[in-house]
């Protein structure tokens, strides 16, 4: 009688040290937590080959990021020229602390190439798009679109839109005329900018 006490009082200690063990471990080694980015502020800086011809600026505010409402700004300063060439530069920030802003674009974006992919479309605009020799390749080997260059067409005015697809299951960077395609994935921005003008 004494000995099977001992074995269930032996037992029951030993439970409640793997469990107590157990929990102890979990606490120790939480899983990684991943921030999600809030892009606030997108540029677009279109610069003509030409330097007689004007820059053409896109930009978009959100202080509190996409879609989460605030006073928000979307503007395009210029117009393009028809027959220029011109290279496109992408800023992308999060200045919701404007005492700590964060180059998201060079911080996360392109480190985590594999992990994202801008699709570009038009609407009523006439451009040729390629994605550079030099531009940044992630997923597939697919370039990812930081450093374009776009060709004006004849003369229109629509929109052009920009979006970042962050973990995509496949992507493609020769889709209608190298602006792109993506498949799954979840959109980190989808922007649109109207009233832009080919002159």
């Amino acid at each position: 009688m004494k000995t099977t006490k001992f074995l269930l009082s032996a037992i029951v200690c030993l439970t409640l040290v793997t469990t107590f063990t157990s929990c102890s471990d979990d606490d120790d080694n939480p899983p990684p937590v991943n921030p999600t980015e809030l892009f606030t502020n997108v540029t677009l800086t279109f610069t003509p080959s030409n330097s007689t011809n004007a820059t053409v600026v896109m930009e978009d505010i959100q202080p509190n990021g996409q879609g989460g409402g605030g006073a928000t700004s979307n503007t395009v300063s210029g117009a393009f020229v028809s027959g220029e060439t011109y290279s496109l530069s992408l800023a992308a920030t999060d200045a919701s602390d404007p005492n700590d802003v964060d180059d998201l674009l060079n911080d996360d974006v392109i480190p985590e190439a594999d992990e994202h992919f801008f699709v570009y479309g038009l609407n009523g605009l006439n451009f040729t798009m390629t994605r550079d020799a030099n531009d940044i390749v992630g997923l597939d080997n697919n370039k990812i679109g930081v450093n374009t260059t776009w060709v004006a067409g004849a003369a229109s005015t629509g929109n052009l839109s920009i979006t970042l697809v962050h973990e995509a299951t496949a992507v493609d960077d020769s889709a209608n005329n190298n602006l792109g395609s993506a498949t799954g994935g979840e959109e980190d921005f989808n922007i649109t900018f109207t009233g832009v003008t080919i002159n």
